[in-house]
């Protein structure tokens, strides 16, 4: 791999190499060091922590409903059939649990 570095400030130049002679390494070593410095600042590596909770215990409560016949046939029941206006029925429901 080669870089090519072009520093068109005289006092950023005068800096690094002022920064290569402390650190006592070549200028490619101290550039490539601080290029991967600068890209893993970007990298996320936090992670999200969150509990799995236990869906029985967390879910709304499941009431069950008794069935005299288990063997009827409920194809023929269509719930809510009676409404005409669906926007108009959920508007009073919720007018209807606020007051």
């Amino acid at each position: 791999m080669s870089l090519i570095l072009k520093i068109d400030n005289p006092e950023i130049e005068k800096r690094l190499e002022h920064f290569v002679r402390q650190q006592k390494q070549d200028l490619e070593a101290v550039t490539l060091e601080a290029l991967k410095k600068f890209l893993n600042a970007f990298q996320s590596t936090q992670t999200l922590h969150y509990e799995k909770k236990d869906p029985a215990k967390h879910s709304h409560a499941y009431i069950p409903i008794d069935v005299d016949d288990a063997s009827e046939s409920l194809t023929d029941v269509h719930p809510y059939s009676h409404i005409q206006d669906s926007a108009k029925y959920v508007h009073d429901l919720r007018r209807q649990t606020r007051g």
